[in-house]
């Protein structure tokens, strides 16, 4: 997946570290708060809530801090509403780039966003503009090595467990990624594909809706690190939820 090469990868190994930023679980409680406002409190039957959750779990969000969110959504806990608003524009090089957000502010958000791309060689265009780009897809990464034992099962070669994968309906394509396996569902997909690896003993160590492109771009050494400059600042924003670009 193009689109999750070099600018996923560095998202990963920020993940653990930018949860010891005070901002970082204001962000992931903001997106279990509007989970659970649209689909209810409970992760077993709101999958949206499951995945915000587990993200929250994946960087060790204290579990008063989930349950508060979980609340607050649920109308217990008061607050302002939220709204999602995403933004498309170009960046160094011309790459494209989509930024989700979640805010309170949309007028302040909007403001902050133009501020970030201006600043830094990018411009914010009309919706639109990139999204053609991009196309919607489940997302679902899992560690073989943690398969649960069922019935003293014996485990499998990484080409038995893909085509054990593969039979899983709703299963779009799998692809072996330094010692994981990312699997792509389209959306709609998405939950049943992960109830289908568990009822198979695996273990999910991510599941989410991604903005896969159709067509990437490489660029040199100095505009690459201009765009990941870039990228960087504004998954740094507070009301950043994701940030999803076509640079290889």
């Amino acid at each position: 997946m193009s689109g999750h090469s070099k600018w996923h990868n560095i998202q990963a190994r920020k993940g653990k570290q930018d949860a010891k930023r005070a901002g970082a679980f204001t962000k992931l409680a903001r997106g279990i708060t509007t989970a659970a406002r649209e689909g209810g409190g409970d992760p077993a039957m709101n999958f949206k809530l499951r995945i915000a959750v587990d993200k929250a779990k994946a960087v060790s969000m204290p579990k008063e801090g989930i349950e508060r969110a979980i609340a607050k959504g649920t109308g217990a806990g008061g607050g302002a509403a939220m709204s999602a608003v995403s933004y498309e524009a170009k960046g160094p090089g011309n790459i494209d780039i989509i930024v989700d957000t979640l805010t309170d502010n949309k007028n302040r958000t909007a403001s902050e966003i133009k501020h970030i791309f201006t600043k830094n060689g990018g411009i914010v265009g009309a919706p639109g503009s990139v999204s053609w780009n991009f196309v919607q897809r489940g997302y679902i990464v899992i560690n073989p090595n943690n398969k649960a034992q069922i019935s003293n099962q014996i485990q499998n070669s990484n080409d038995q467990e893909i085509l054990e994968i593969m039979d899983i309906d709703g299963v779009e394509d799998v692809e072996e990624n330094e010692g994981e396996i990312n699997i792509y569902t389209a959306p709609k997909e998405l939950a049943q594909v992960v109830k289908g690896l568990e009822g198979k003993g695996f273990k999910i160590e991510k599941a989410e809706l991604i903005m896969d492109p159709k067509n990437t771009v490489k660029l040199d050494e100095e505009k690459s690190a201009s765009a990941m400059k870039l990228l960087e600042l504004l998954d740094d924003y507070d009301d950043t939820e994701n940030v999803w670009t076509n640079l290889e």
